[in-house]
This record gives C-alpha cells, sequence and structure tokens, in this order.
C-alpha cells in the first residue's frame, strides 16, 4: 500500500509540474537558453514500430520530427550547429540543436525534414558499428528477447545489466547468448549506414558527424588511455568520411566523468553533450566545462509533443 500511495503521489507532483510549466510558458518571457535534443532512431510510421525489430526507445516518426521542429521555430526558437556555439551564440535568444546518436541507416529519413526546414543536426556516430556493418546490441537484445515473449520490464533490465560491461565483453555475451550471426543486421531499420551511405548522407550543409567513440564504448567502464583511444579511432575514421575532424562528442548512454572530459580535449573535442536533461544558460563558461557537459532533453513520440516542448522551455518547476 505504502509504495501505492507513493507512486500516486509521484504521479501527481508530475502532473502538477506538467501544468504549471505549461501555464509559466504562456505568461511569462523565456530567459535566453539553448535547448538541445537527442534522438536515435527514426521510423516512417507506426507499423515500423510495431514490427519490433529494434528498440523503438522514443518512438519518433518522421511526421512527430518535423511537427517538433515547427513548433519551435514557432516558438521563436533558432536551430544551430556545433560551429555556431564554437562562434559565440547571442545571450539574448533563443537556441535549439538536434542530435541523433549512433549512426542508424533510418537516419537518412530526416535530411528530407531538415531541407525543407532549413535546419541543421549533428548525427552521432559510433564508427566501428558502420566500418564492419554490426548493429547495435541492444536492438539484438530486444528483438530476440520479444520473439521469446520476455515482459518489457525483464528486457529493459538486462539491457541495463550489460551496460556495466565493456564492449567485448557485451559482444561476446551475445554470440554466446544469441547465436554467431547476431550482430548482423536483419533490417534497414536495424543496421548502421555503410560508409558509402554516410559519405553522401555528410555532404549535405545541414548534415554534421559527431564522435559517438568507435565502438559505442560506456566510458565509465574504462580507463582515460582507452577513453583517448575510443576517441581517436572514432575522429580518424570520421576524418576519412568528411574530410574534418567532428569538433563534438556525444558520451554514449551519457556516461562521462573527468578522465572522458580530460581526454575529449586532449583528442580535439572542444565540445561535448550529454543526457542530463535541463536548458543550458547562456553564455556557456569555459571555468567550469559547460562546453563539455552541454545538457540534453529526450522527446517522445508516444507523448504530446506540444506540452513536452513546452515543459523543456518553461523556467518554472516544482523540482
Amino acid at each position: 500500500m505504502y509504495r501505492g500511495i507513493k507512486n500516486l503521489t509521484k504521479s501527481a507532483i508530475r502532473e502538477a509540474d506538467q501544468y504549471l510549466a505549461n501555464r509559466y510558458i504562456h505568461h511569462f518571457k523565456e530567459k535566453p537558453a539553448l535547448l538541445t535534443f537527442l534522438f536515435h532512431s527514426l521510423f516512417r510510421n507506426r507499423e515500423e514500430i510495431d514490427r519490433h525489430i529494434i528498440d523503438p526507445q522514443q518512438e519518433i516518426t518522421v511526421d512527430t520530427f518535423r511537427s517538433f521542429i515547427v513548433h519551435m521555430q514557432n516558438s521563436g526558437y533558432n536551430f544551430i550547429a556545433p560551429d555556431d556555439i564554437l562562434n559565440g551564440l547571442d545571450k539574448r535568444k533563443q537556441y535549439a540543436m538536434i542530435t541523433f546518436d549512433d549512426g542508424y541507416y533510418n537516419n537518412h529519413l530526416a535530411l528530407e525534414v531538415l531541407q525543407e526546414l532549413n535546419v541543421p543536426a549533428v548525427f552521432f556516430i559510433s564508427s566501428n558499428h558502420i566500418r564492419h556493418q554490426r548493429t547495435f546490441w541492444w536492438d539484438v537484445v530486444y528483438r530476440n528477447r520479444r520473439h521469446e515473449g520476455k515482459s518489457l520490464d525483464a528486457i529493459y533490465a538486462e539491457i541495463q545489466s550489460l551496460k556495466a560491461h565493456r564492449n567485448n565483453k557485451i559482444e561476446s555475451y551475445i554470440l554466446n547468448t544469441f547465436g554467431p550471426d547476431a550482430l548482423k543486421p536483419v533490417s534497414d531499420l536495424d543496421r548502421p549506414f555503410t560508409p558509402k551511405e554516410l559519405k553522401d548522407f555528410a555532404r549535405s550543409p545541414l548534415v554534421i558527424l559527431g564522435n559517438h567513440t568507435c565502438n559505442h564504448a560506456i566510458l565509465t567502464n574504462y580507463n582515460k588511455c582507452e577513453i583517448l583511444k575510443e576517441y581517436t579511432e572514432c575522429q580518424e575514421y570520421l576524418k576519412e568520411i568528411t574530410g574534418k575532424y567532428p569538433n563534438i562528442i556525444a558520451y554514449p548512454n551519457g556516461n562521462y566523468n573527468t578522465d572522458a572530459l580530460e581526454a575529449a580535449e586532449e583528442a580535439g573535442l572542444p565540445l561535448g553533450i550529454t543526457v542530463d536533461q535541463q536548458k543550458n544558460r547562456l553564455p556557456l563558461s569555459s571555468t567550469d566545462r559547460s562546453h563539455l557537459k552541454i545538457k540534453r532533453y529526450l522527446l517522445w513520440g508516444n507523448k504530446d509533443m506540444i506540452d513536452q516542448c513546452n515543459y523543456f522551455r518553461s523556467d518554472f518547476h516544482l523540482a
């Protein structure tokens, strides 16, 4: 009973927080800030999500993605690229930055929307998945366990437990559990870009490639030398693709520590992005490494998009 009451209380607080944030945004001017947004896969429609080939994560369709950008533009936000941050943002204005993590081929669906609305986006690439055409291990767990009839809670608990390990141990578990071909993609939904596709994709001036380590390494499981190797190998590969080094890193799973920040500086990465869900107040400060700890919001396709955006934009929250 106590747990039930506690859950109801949390739910009531969340609903009140959402309501008050929405009311606040309609009556008070927002403080200048940079809001960044994280996406993973992009689906054409609900039918693709319901095929359960990959972990749907945020369940974002192309239509949801488009409506998000339009809403933020209509709310006075300027969509920017990493270079704009490095060149200095006007601390009187509102900015937004779009990011996609991992390097799924399905991200190519974003380009038509970006061109239509003339906004840039950063695509963080795990380079060895491109180089070796490996699918992402969490999708293998999700797809196979769904087929076995496991509950979502059990599936996500297994995925979470694996994140405590290094990449080689995770992939060994995947191959031993699901078979020697488990890391081979099964469709256009779960596969990464091919090198040629990524090179063609990156030719658009609206597409910026970012570093996501070479193996999607969860950095807090590694020492500084190993982290630096993950960064630099990805840097070199992406330079082969685009002719220039990325200037921004997204820490896989959002995990970072002092070693990860110092290694980013040593690898020539002046910008870093997390999954800490807050606004980035302007101006960004170099004294506390704010440039290497840019915060980022997740938008959910199964929730009201405008309510979410208003919540993120609001400067008033209960907690």
